[in-house]
């Protein structure tokens, strides 16, 4: 099982790297479903003007050794607000059901 302080260490280095708008815990860990061996799903909302598919890898590396399995997508607020309303779209799903681990304050 996943402890706090190792979401708040995630959050943390997560936080420093890519200065995000927000992110969100989304999956079974966030809906208290989770059983042993549970990956972590992470929403990071951050700007960025790379294509999807080459956003995360740094994140993965800069999260690697902390023995949580993980899926992180890394998308921008404007990529979340385009899809936002398509109902079989898992970002709907992500901001509907998900726990917001940080926010940025305005």
């Amino acid at each position: 099982m996943v402890t706090s302080k190792v979401v708040a260490e995630m959050v943390t280095r997560i936080r420093e790297a890519v200065r995000p708008s927000k992110i969100v815990l989304f999956g079974s860990q966030a809906r208290g479903e989770a059983r042993p061996g549970s990956d972590l799903d992470l929403l990071i909302i951050a700007p960025s003007t790379l294509p999807r598919w080459r956003r995360t890898p740094p994140l993965y590396r800069l999260l690697a050794g902390m023995g949580v399995p993980k899926d992180i997508v890394w998308w921008t607020s404007e990529e979340v607000e385009e899809w936002r309303g398509v109902k079989s779209h898992f970002i709907n799903t992500a901001m509907r059901e998900g726990k917001v681990l940080y926010e940025k304050s305005a």
